[in-house]
């Protein structure tokens, strides 16, 4: 796998490499050669993108794995079933004579889940494919991407009330994270979600050391320190109750908002913070934990005495690198006449750990897979050959998708497995759907039209009438943005 960057004219990015480490864990070949490089271009400064590197790696694989079944007369669902990372699956180069590994892959699953929701293969066994000038395909794609990262702060204030502050520093970014993550907490102090308040915002608030709102790992990341903050809240609990009622902190237990000993004496955990700010020092926040981030320090000392106040650091182990994985399926109906295609169905079928919020993990995975098939269908810079101007300046000449472009019943489902590697079992999943929803829409068109009509993407109504009346591509296949 030979990989060129288009890095811009500033700071270095990563796409090349994560290309790479992202195919070879996705398809584990047992020998992989990779090779990059990175360069410097006088062209529009690069930002912020998803699924970057992993989306082109994938985008370039899965073409040709699909003709490579094609030509086997192999199954495109069983082909890459063959090949899906299993368990701890090995990913990268070797490091100090070590190859990295995931913390656990479900992929296989994920795609017998899908293959049977999406009726792949009675879809396959339709005939005929063709109806005048209409032709259908279908398609299928893996994706992968990183799932997480950790080492943040949670922190909570119990309030005299008996209510549950979650402090929150996670952006807003509509993804509901900011307040999904902090119900780890509310279940481990058997807290209704009613009874639970979530203070986000800005630093003036008071909030803790958090994650970027970024890179996949907000749900991952803070659902762990989230758990953290709780379970430090609950030895506090059990320990003020030992204090109080007598006996020993661990027989105490924590639930239906009380501290109780069972067969014996209890206290609300209203009762439990006004006890708190009594004792003071670690108990209402007038101490603070030497290993959380000086953000959170500040922030614990300005929320001191306010009730039984708990941060902590995440610190739980983690044995690998997380990735979240996704299965996709599409089928296309194609007119041969005059180019113009449309997307008739597509699901996606994830393996993202525990879903924490059904409505809002459809959301990220449709969404994710949306800007995918943006890819696939149109999206693409436009640069004159001659003096290097970009002419794709309007949203007319460089077309996002829009709801018309979709279909009508986009479907998703995840499998619910938790990753053993995080307490909550919850990984991210902003980036992982974004190949799958692209590659799985070429695969399609491929199946549609045959393996030698385009041989990159966008792929336009131009491309596919040139090609089919010239009987081969008419793409140069390395000659991009023109």
């Amino acid at each position: 796998m030979f990989v060129i960057c288009d890095n811009g004219p500033y700071d270095a990015v990563g796409d090349s490499a994560s290309s790479g480490r992202i195919v070879s864990l996705l398809y584990q070949p047992q020998a992989m050669r990779w090779r990059g490089v990175t360069v410097l271009t006088n062209t529009p400064p690069r930002s912020a993108q998803s699924s970057p590197g992993g989306l082109q790696g994938i985008v370039i694989i899965e073409p040709i794995i699909a003709k490579a079944a094609r030509k086997l007369g192999v199954d495109q669902v069983a082909i890459r079933r063959v090949n899906c990372p299993e368990g701890k699956a090995p990913f990268g180069p070797a490091v100090q004579g070590k190859r990295q590994y995931a913390t656990s892959a479900f992929l296989k699953e994920a795609l017998d889940r899908g293959a049977e929701q999406f009726k792949w293969s009675e879809r396959v066994a339709r005939t005929p494919k063709r109806i005048g000038t209409k032709v259908r395909g279908v398609g299928v794609s893996l994706s992968c991407y990183v799932g997480g990262t950790i080492g943040f702060d949670g922190l909570l204030v119990i309030t005299p009330e008996g209510r549950v502050i979650f402090q929150s520093g996670i952006g807003n970014l509509g993804t509901e994270s900011v307040i999904d993550v902090h119900r780890a907490g509310a279940e481990v102090l058997g807290v209704p979600w009613e009874k639970c308040d979530v203070v986000w915002g800005n630093t003036t608030k008071n909030l803790p050391f958090t994650c970027v709102s970024g890179g996949s790992q907000t749900t991952h990341a803070m659902t762990r320190a989230a758990h953290a903050a709780a379970m430090e809240a609950k030895k506090k609990l059990q320990e003020i109750a030992a204090k109080k009622l007598g006996g020993k902190p661990e027989q105490y237990e924590v639930g239906n908002e009380r501290v109780f000993r069972k067969g014996g004496a209890s206290m609300t955990l209203a009762q439990a913070a006004k006890y708190a700010i009594q004792l003071g020092g670690i108990y209402d926040g007038h101490e603070v934990p030497a290993d959380v981030h000086k953000l959170t320090k500040a922030s614990v000392a300005a929320l001191a005495g306010q009730g039984l106040v708990a941060a902590a650091k995440d610190n739980y182990p983690r044995d690998g690198s997380t990735f979240s994985y996704v299965a996709s399926f599409a089928e296309v109906e194609v007119d041969v006449e005059t180019g113009k295609y449309y997307i008739v169905d597509f699901l996606a079928s994830a393996d993202v750990g525990t879903v924490i919020h059904p409505r809002a993990l459809g959301g990220q995975v449709l969404g994710r897979s949306t800007l995918g098939i943006g890819h696939a269908i149109g999206q693409k810079w436009v640069f004159d050959p001659h003096y290097g101007q970009m002419v794709s300046k309007r949203f007319y000449q460089n077309k996002p998708p829009t709801i018309l472009d979709v279909p009508v019943d986009m479907q998703w489902t995840a499998l619910d497995i938790p990753d053993p590697e995080t307490p909550v079992g919850a990984r991210g999943v902003g980036e992982p759907p974004v190949a799958g929803g692209c590659a799985s829409i070429l695969n399609a068109l491929s199946d549609a039209l045959g393996d030698e009509i385009f041989q990159r993407a966008p792929v336009n109504a131009d491309t596919i009438l040139t090609s089919l009346e010239a009987g081969r591509p008419m793409q140069h296949p390395l000659m991009a943005h023109i």
